[in-house]
């Protein structure tokens, strides 16, 4: 919780906004972080040393019929067009797909392109509501539906951070 917490914080203005969809103070990230935790999300960290430079999130919609997650990333700007965020992306699609779930949410703001390209290569349906795009993503029952992508050489595995 605490590499999951640093590397948000360690996020640059932009890339708070991308993540958040607006301006976010450092205590918000530090109370987001604790309640992500305590109502059960499930964060992939992606690793390098002992330091959390990217992360996926898993998030539980109990109040969707269909067994649905919303999921957020987030990748530091140094690591930002190296494929992290896709490598991310198919450990958390089986994650979701390992915890049972059929459908994906994915919300951004409409300037986040790298996201809403992200998205669309696992097949997200976009829509724009009220100046933001809403994605959402059926997983397939073939677990071999979603190009894979290759993450930075030279850096350490995605591992799960810990709880």
């Amino acid at each position: 919780m605490a590499r999951f917490r640093d590397h948000l914080l360690n996020l640059d203005a932009e890339s708070r906004r991308d993540r958040f969809n607006g301006f976010v103070d450092d205590a918000f990230i530090c109370s987001y972080v604790q309640r992500s935790f305590e109502n059960g999300a499930s964060v992939i960290g992606y690793v390098e040393g002992d330091r959390v430079r990217g992360a996926a999130e898993l998030h539980e919609r109990p109040e969707d019929a269909e067994p649905t997650a919303e999921i957020a990333f987030s990748v530091e700007r140094p690591l930002q067009n190296c494929g992290i965020g896709g490598k991310l992306f198919q450990r958390l699609i089986q994650q979701a797909r390992g915890f049972g779930y059929r459908r994906l949410l994915v919300t951004t703001h409409r300037d986040n392109l790298a996201m809403r390209a992200l998205a669309r290569r696992y097949n997200a349906r976009l829509s724009f509501e009220d100046g933001e795009t809403v994605g959402v993503i059926d997983l397939p029952e073939d677990p071999e539906a979603f190009a894979y992508l290759a993450v930075r050489p030279g850096a350490d595995a995605v591992a799960s951070v810990p709880r």
